[in-house]
């Protein structure tokens, strides 16, 4: 695997600035509700008045293999799919999946990461090792002006269920103020998304990721 020694880092409130329309892309494994997340994401953007396109790519999702989300924001957003080295953040629901979609970030963008790990069958079975966290992390942290990697599964089983894990990833990325729109709409979307009996539960894996970030960030 190539990793160029150094990249020029454009601030990333200044790709917010030059970008016309605002990209994310998600990847997680199937069962780690990507889908979800970019929903929520997608109903905020329309609250908030903005024109949203958004796509999933499934593949062998129900089989644990990987599902990328696309989302794209803005004023005039024509196709729902993010370009190589286009996306302002992208968001790695388990550490190697950020890296499988790292050639979609632009240079200074945004990266948050769930360190947790999901080994795959072929890890499982022994007949692949899997990659180093610290060798999975360094190129993104290469490339990205900011990276936030955290363990959000742990965070998702503090809150009651590892399935909120998800909504963990959303309150961290909602805490970097990194998107167009305020974050009461995001909150006001759960509430589209999530069952009421369910809803108190991920509000507060919400918050644990919320607050988790606000405190990285300092």
């Amino acid at each position: 695997m190539f990793v160029p020694k150094s990249v020029h880092r454009v601030p990333f409130s200044e790709v917010r600035r030059m970008s016309k329309n605002f990209n994310i892309v998600i990847s997680g494994v199937g069962g780690q509700g990507n889908i979800l997340t970019s929903q929520i994401i997608a109903k905020a953007a329309i609250k908030a008045g903005l024109e949203v396109r958004a796509i999933g790519t499934y593949g062998a999702a129900q089989r644990g293999g990987s599902v990328i989300s696309h989302v794209r924001i803005g004023d005039f957003v024509r196709s729902p799919f993010v370009c190589t080295g286009e996306a302002d953040v992208i968001i790695g629901f388990e550490i190697a999946e950020a890296r499988r979609i790292l050639k979609y970030l632009k240079k200074g963008g945004l990266a948050i990461v769930n360190t947790a790990e999901i080994y795959p069958v072929e890890v499982i079975m022994g007949l692949e090792k899997y990659p180093l966290k610290e060798n999975l992390l360094k190129p993104i942290e290469v490339v990205a002006d900011k990276t936030i990697a955290f363990n959000a599964t742990s965070l998702a089983r503090e809150s009651g269920s590892v399935l909120s894990m998800n909504i963990v990833m959303t309150g961290a990325l909602a805490a970097t103020g990194a998107l167009p729109f305020s974050e009461d709409l995001l909150i006001d979307a759960l509430k589209n998304f999530i069952p009421a009996k369910y809803y108190d539960l991920n509000l507060e894996a919400y918050k644990k990721g919320y607050i988790k970030i606000k405190g990285i960030m300092g």
